[in-house]
């Protein structure tokens, strides 16, 4: 019986032993967690930051253009021209969708909701009109309902 002593102190001094490697696990796993979910946290405002630089640069140099646009500095002059002609493409596409419309006939559609007349009956082979409210079928009807025998 010593045999199964020792085996079963063995087995519960391994067991101690990766429940506490478990613990240490669970304990590192933790603290991982936090330290990711901080990074997210961070990164979430340097976008926010990002974002309200561009928000300001972006007023900036809309201020900029609005005070300089008639003498803009050296390095800023090509932007300005090109800020100068997208406002006149702008205008002159403007111009040309007002210049439409004034000229554009006014077309007015008269719509009247006319009852459909159904299509009169087709003639048959026979010459005899077929009627869909008769009961009796055309010539032609009863031919085609009557198998063909060989002789």
């Amino acid at each position: 019986m010593a045999n199964f002593d020792e085996i079963k102190k063995v087995a519960a001094e391994k067991a101690e032993v990766f429940a506490e490697k478990a613990a240490e696990l669970a304990r590192a796993a933790a603290e991982k967690t936090k330290v990711m979910a901080r990074i997210g946290r961070l990164n979430t405002e340097i976008l926010a930051e990002k974002d309200a630089i561009r928000k300001a640069t972006l007023e900036l140099g809309k201020i900029y253009y609005e005070y300089f646009k008639v003498d803009p500095h050296d390095p800023m002059k090509e932007a300005c021209a090109r800020i100068d002609a997208a406002y006149a493409a702008i205008a002159a596409k403007k111009a040309e969708i007002e210049e439409l419309k004034t000229d554009a006939p006014d077309v007015e559609v008269e719509v009247t909701a006319e009852p459909i007349e159904e299509p009169a009956a087709e003639p048959c082979c026979c010459g005899e009109k077929a009627d869909e409210a008769e009961a009796e079928p055309c010539c032609c009807e009863e031919k085609a309902e009557e198998p063909e025998t060989e002789q």
